[in-house]
């Protein structure tokens, strides 16, 4: 059995504070006459991109894991946001210092969503060469990293997001240094698309699993399970053993990832404010 400590909390935050630190650094570079950027703020970051990306590529991760944190810091990434047109929105771990709660419950914060942590670990067991049931996953080669956006949107378009938010955050994760991307084919059909993040953190390694997509005619075939043991197969190859994941309590995505042999690590709970406070 996998035991939910601090320690294992603290370096699945971490990990997600510099996954979302890479994200925001892709953007920039996307975008370099705006202002994109990662603040500082409670011993985590305050992403900073277009407020068209809503919540996806501007909030804050990890605030808290590391001790108390102050009203001070938290007023200068609030009016951040206010200067930009975004409202304050924060992932909190369960394990976070009480101070965290303390600042959001003094400033009026609500409580917008869930995120399920997932976590896994991964053994020599999970390497597999074969195809899945009929499924053909292939990493993508540097000189068809376009195509993975494509296949991305296509698989996304139908979720509600908007298309500019998918389409960038596909060109993220192609650009990414640390990111393996994947395509399911089926009959030598593009059938879905996922990436794989290997983030080193302070406190281990952690084959961060993300932007899973299946096409709507290829859904309930097993797709994102091949996509998910495909990746965990490479994650051991390149010397990781502890992989993780993030989805909506009770969506598909949640239901695949726990029948991949993936443990409810914990909830984050997101909490969300107004345009942020102006000083005076």
């Amino acid at each position: 059995m996998l035991l939910t400590t601090l320690e294992m909390t603290q370096r699945l935050e971490e990990a997600d504070v510099i996954h979302l630190t890479r994200q925001v650094e892709a953007c920039s570079q996307m975008f370099p006459d705006q202002e994109i950027v990662t603040k500082p703020v409670g011993h985590g970051i305050a992403a900073v991109t277009l407020p068209s990306f809503g919540r996806k590529l501007n909030h804050i991760a990890g605030f808290g894991m590391a001790g108390p944190v102050s009203n001070e810091e938290f007023s200068v990434v609030e009016n951040l946001h206010s200067k930009m047109g975004i409202k304050t929105e924060i992932d909190l771990c369960p394990f976070v210092d009480a101070s965290a709660l303390q600042i959001l419950a003094s400033r009026g914060y609500a409580v917008n969503s869930w995120i399920n942590s997932y976590v896994r670990i991964i053994a020599e067991g999970d390497v597999y060469d074969g195809e899945y049931s009929g499924i053909k996953i292939s990493r993508m080669t540097p000189e068809r990293l376009d195509e993975f956006s494509t296949i991305s949107l296509a698989g996304f378009r139908d979720n509600g997001r908007p298309e500019f938010l998918l389409e960038t955050l596909a060109h993220i994760a192609a650009s990414r240094a640390d990111t393996l991307l994947y395509i399911a084919t089926v009959d030598g059909t593009f059938a879905g698309s996922a990436g794989l993040a290997l983030i080193e953190t302070s406190k281990g390694r952690v084959a961060h699993l993300y932007i899973d997509s299946t096409l709507p005619e290829y859904r309930g075939r097993g797709i994102q399970a091949a996509l998910i043991r495909a990746r965990l197969s490479d994650a051991w190859r390149a010397g990781f053993d502890l992989a993780s994941a993030g989805t909506r309590p009770a969506n598909v995505s949640s239901r695949n990832i726990e029948r991949a042999g993936f443990s409810l690590a914990y909830t984050k709970t997101t909490f969300v404010g107004g345009e942020g406070t102006k000083e005076n």
